[in-house]
């Protein structure tokens, strides 16, 4: 998914389209280990704006991916909703090109302006950032999970166990003898 910033009218552009996941590298790499499974293409909505030498861009990606949970590992459904704002610039505003990276005070990601270079501006690799920062770290099957138990690994979503629930660390034994007055 890109443009030409040539063919982009001063009024804006819309762009719309549907992004086959493992057309784009990372996450490709994301499914083929297994850990993370794209449920259907990425819908993903763009509009770009002219601005003085740079272009705002407004985003919207839609999708769905499937993790193991992080509590049993079943399999876990998870929606991506992302809207994002980026500035793309061929430059740092007000940077002199030649100047030595030592000299610059601020460089294009502490002021949150993506470079590109040409006559055209290629999106995926944003696309891809925003996905998986949009990937839940901890994914739940469902909110009240019981997860595995951590002693004989039994889904305790499905079953009991017998195993002892509280284990009391011995040197802190004591410690349950203590009352407070109150």
């Amino acid at each position: 998914m890109q443009i030409r910033i040539a063919d982009c009218p001063p009024e804006g552009l819309h762009m719309e389209d549907r992004l086959d996941p493992g057309s784009l590298k990372d996450l490709a790499a994301l499914q083929e280990s297994e850990r993370c499974l794209f449920k259907g293409p990425l819908s993903v909505a763009l509009t770009v704006t002219p601005t003085a030498e740079m272009f705002a861009v407004e985003g919207r990606i839609r999708g769905e991916v499937t993790l193991a949970c992080s509590r049993c590992l079943a399999p876990a459904e998870c929606p991506i909703k992302i809207s994002f704002k980026l500035t793309f610039s061929r430059g740092i505003p007000g940077d002199e090109p030649d100047a030595p990276s030592e000299t610059r005070q601020l460089q294009s990601e502490e002021m949150g302006v993506v470079l590109f270079e040409g006559d055209e501006i290629d999106f995926r690799n944003v696309i891809q950032e925003q996905v998986i920062m949009a990937i839940p770290m901890r994914p739940l099957c469902r909110e009240d999970c019981q997860g595995l138990c951590p002693r004989c690994g039994a889904d305790l979503n499905h079953e009991t166990c017998d195993c002892q629930k509280k284990e009391v660390d011995p040197r802190l034994a004591v410690l349950k003898k203590f009352k407070f007055d109150a």
